[in-house]
């Protein structure tokens, strides 16, 4: 129950598929630690996978605002949001 193990619950369950699930993980996760940047990193690249951008941009800012600016979660997201390509890894 550890907001590390709930981001990639919730990363594994958004590649299998399984949005909602991946949604709700990514949910605990920062109600656990807010300042999880990985997780807020995944969380909008599943938003930009739903073409839901302006979402995907918020966690961007919320990155950057925890501290993230050039860290890989600020990199990943910045890219999803300007291509449409999200992390596979």
């Amino acid at each position: 129950e550890t907001d590390r193990v709930l981001t990639y619950l919730g990363f594994a369950h958004r590649k299998a598929g399984r949005i909602e699930a991946g949604l709700a993980y990514y949910e605990k996760a920062l109600q656990k630690n807010p300042d999880n940047r990985l997780a807020r990193s995944y969380l909008g690249q599943l938003y930009v996978e739903m073409a839901e951008t302006e979402l995907a941009t918020v966690q961007l800012a919320e990155i950057r605002l925890r501290g993230g600016q050039g860290s890989w979660p600020e990199q990943a997201l910045a890219h999803a949001i300007a291509t449409g390509e999200t992390q596979s890894y």
